[in-house]
């Protein structure tokens, strides 16, 4: 996520706290579902995809001497956390709107982008330049994951002529902040393998 996102994050969580009120009965007054079973399950999967980040960004610190590496995956794991509270408390007004929550499978890996127990067994074993390259190829495989998945929700909003509440801004930041992070860790792999 930008850093300019982070100045906004309050106000988003203000304007959370506003829909849970009841801001978004308005939506009630048209046929229109605040919320899809699809929008739900993309929520629940991204939930899950996020928390991954969040993990391998947490194995960075013990594994590298690159000081920017550690602050990117702090800066990584920060907002995979806030967006993964905003998606939270989205499906909270749902449940408390009465929707019913998809039941969530799982597998090995359970989604596009997800990496495996095994990938994950093996990043966790690495050290110095070597995990630095497992984490950023794997990384990178991971945003793409996501950005596949909010693409997929964008293109099924389209067409179906929807805007669900706060998921339309979500699934635009996903796909503009990931890709400007994978051009990123690209970048990095190219220089740190000289």
């Amino acid at each position: 996520m930008r850093a300019i996102r982070a100045a906004w994050l309050p106000v988003v969580t203000i304007g959370m706290l506003w829909a849970a009120a009841g801001a978004p009965d308005a939506l009630a007054d048209d046929e229109t579902p605040l919320y899809t079973e699809a929008d739900l399950r993309f929520l629940q999967h991204m939930i899950a995809h996020h928390e991954q980040a969040v993990a391998m960004s947490a194995l960075v610190a013990e594994r590298t001497s690159r000081r920017q590496f550690v602050q990117y995956a702090d800066y990584v794991a920060r907002a995979q956390h806030a967006e993964i509270a905003t998606m939270s408390a989205l499906l909270e007004l749902a449940s408390e709107r009465g929707i019913d929550l998809p039941h969530m499978a799982h597998g090995d890996p359970p989604m596009r982008g997800m990496l495996s127990a095994a990938q994950l067994r093996a990043l966790e074993q690495a050290d110095g330049a070597h995990f630095e390259r497992l984490w950023l190829e794997g990384m990178i495989f991971h945003h793409e994951g996501a950005i596949e998945m909010a693409r997929a929700q964008q293109l099924a909003q389209l067409d179906a002529g929807r805007r669900p509440y706060m998921i339309d801004v979500l699934v635009e930041d996903i796909i503009v902040d990931q890709r400007a992070e994978i051009a990123t860790m690209r970048r990095w792999l190219r220089e740190w393998a000289q």
